[in-house]
């Protein structure tokens, strides 16, 4: 597991990287904060090349921690990493004013650099964006698991229904999000954990990361049973192996050792459902 969360993220900053290099391009050749009058083309774009990566090293953890801050809170990860940046670019004005080039401190002081950390922001934004498209493609047409079929998805389409849950644990049928899986992937599904755009599947011997919303991937799980633990979890009723906790603080720990969270507000549902002890 802990190799193939090394490989997205791998995966991921390669893609960001190599997206500055066509948009320092553009830039260099629109010469924007009057930059088009200071050497030629190919000076202009290796300096806002430098001046984006700066940028990227930057603003990459910064973003990262909005994201972080937006799962652990609930609230809305785009609004949030959004305003945050546009926050963040006060500070990072600051602490380009005191190490900045000569270019730089030409654009008028601190009051200059707001809207130019402001714009590198937005710029690192959207290459973050782009990658994590590129990133889509890759994984859906590259790497194989839109391919296989489930006999759950055979069983639904041939009555015309989806099957539920309990139809499904007496038939040996399988939930359609089986169909999303390669073939190395062995037994149960045990849990759903939502990382960023992906979904974690667990299983007893590893892990697979689909590109999809946690609650498109419960919706393919048919009913089978088991329950949201949390924004980020959804777990089966036949993979915990223990439930630990007392009053509002709650932990499962799984058939396969991995620990799933329980949110706070989650815990009388799960007690009204027999999930969790009352």
């Amino acid at each position: 597991m802990g190799s193939l969360r090394f490989v997205k993220r791998l995966r991921r900053i390669l893609l960001e990287t190599w997206a500055i290099l066509p948009l320092a391009v553009v830039v260099g050749f629109l010469g924007p904060f009057g930059t088009y009058l200071s050497g030629n083309f190919i000076d202009r774009v290796g300096r806002w090349w430098f001046l984006l990566m700066g940028a990227y090293v930057t603003s990459r953890p910064i973003m990262a921690g909005w994201r972080w801050l937006a799962r652990s809170t609930g609230l809305p990860q785009g609004s949030l990493v959004f305003w945050g940046m546009v926050l963040s670019s006060f500070p990072m004005a600051y602490i380009w004013l005191l190490m900045g080039r000569d270019e730089v401190r030409l654009l008028g002081g601190y009051t200059g650099l707001v809207p130019f950390t402001l714009l590198y922001s937005l710029a690192i934004m959207a290459v973050v964006w782009w990658a994590e498209r590129a990133d889509t493609h890759l994984l859906r047409y590259y790497d194989g698991t839109q391919t296989r079929l489930s006999l759950g998805t055979v069983l639904s389409g041939a009555s015309g229904r989806p099957t539920t849950g309990t139809e499904a644990m007496l038939s040996g049928a399988r939930p359609r999000l089986y169909a999303r899986l390669t073939p190395q992937f062995e037994g149960d599904i045990l849990a759903l954990e939502s990382e960023d755009h992906y979904v974690r599947v667990h299983g007893m011997r590893g892990s697979e990361l689909l590109l999809m919303r946690l609650r498109d991937a419960i919706a393919e799980m048919d009913e089978y049973p088991g329950e949201q633990t949390h924004r980020s979890w959804w777990v089966a009723r036949h993979a915990v192996a223990e439930v630990s906790g007392s009053g509002r603080t709650w932990h499962l720990r799984l058939v396969n050792g991995s620990r799933a969270l329980i949110a706070r507000d989650s815990v009388d549902r799960l007690r009204r459902s027999g999930f969790l002890p009352v």
